[in-house]
C-alpha cells in the first residue's frame, strides 16, 4: 500500500512538473535567442521598418518569454504590434504616449525587423552574469530591447533581475513575496557587455 502510495504521489509530482514548465521560450537559455527569432519571423513582417523590438518576460524572476514588441511610426501616430505568449499576436495599435500626446516621443531612424539579432542574446546574458557581484544568484533575463538611434545606429539594452543570496521568500497570510534586484547592460561600440550604473 505504501509502494503504490509513493507511485501515485510521484504521477501527481510529474503531472505537476511537466504543466507547469510547459513548452515556454527562455530567451537566455541556449538557443534560446533563436526560439525568440523563429517566433519574430513568424509574427512580424521582416521587412516593416521600426525603431524599436522589445523582448520582455512573464515574470520578474523566471524569465520566460511574456511579449515580443515593435514600435514604429504610422504617420504622427506612434505605433505597435505585440506578440504576447499567453495571447498571441496583436495587431497594430497605437501606443499609449502617442494617444496622450507625450512630447519626449522622438521619430529616429528606423531599420527592418529582420535586422535586430537576437541569436546571441543567450551569449550577452552569459556575459553580463559574470560582471554581477557574487552575493548575487538565480539570473533571469527581465527585458532585452534593440532601439534604433538618430545615425541609424542599433543600440542594445537588457535587465537581469537576481534574488540576493540567503534571502527567501517571505508570506503574510495567503501573500508571498520575494525581493529581486535589477542590473542593467548595455552592448558598447565594440559588441562588449558593459553595466550600466
Amino acid at each position: 500500500m505504501k509502494k503504490m502510495k509513493t507511485t501515485i504521489l510521484a504521477a501527481l509530482a510529474g503531472v505537476f512538473l511537466l504543466t507547469s514548465c510547459g513548452d515556454g521560450v527562455y530567451p537566455q537559455n541556449e538557443g534560446g535567442g533563436k526560439a525568440v527569432k523563429q517566433l519574430i519571423d513568424k509574427h512580424f513582417d521582416a521587412d516593416k521598418q521600426v525603431q524599436e523590438l522589445v523582448i520582455k518576460a512573464k515574470d520578474e524572476l523566471y524569465g520566460e518569454l511574456g511579449t515580443v514588441t515593435v514600435v514604429y511610426w504610422d504617420g504622427d501616430k506612434q505605433m505597435e504590434e505585440v506578440f504576447s505568449s499567453s495571447d498571441g499576436a496583436k495587431g497594430p495599435q497605437e501606443t499609449f504616449g502617442s494617444k496622450q500626446n507625450m512630447k519626449h516621443l522622438a521619430k529616429t531612424k528606423t531599420v527592418a525587423v529582420k535586422e535586430f539579432d537576437v541569436d546571441p542574446i543567450p551569449y550577452k546574458v552569459g556575459e553580463a552574469v559574470g560582471l554581477i557581484p557574487e552575493e548575487y544568484e538565480n539570473y533571469a533575463l527581465a527585458e532585452y530591447g534593440f532601439t534604433v538611434d538618430d545615425n541609424g545606429k542599433i543600440k542594445q539594452r537588457f535587465t537581469i533581475n537576481t534574488t540576493k543570496k540567503g534571502e527567501g521568500k517571505t508570506q503574510t497570510g495567503r501573500r508571498v513575496s520575494q525581493n529581486y534586484y535589477p542590473f542593467s547592460f548595455k552592448i558598447d561600440e565594440t559588441g562588449k557587455v558593459v553595466a550600466i550604473d
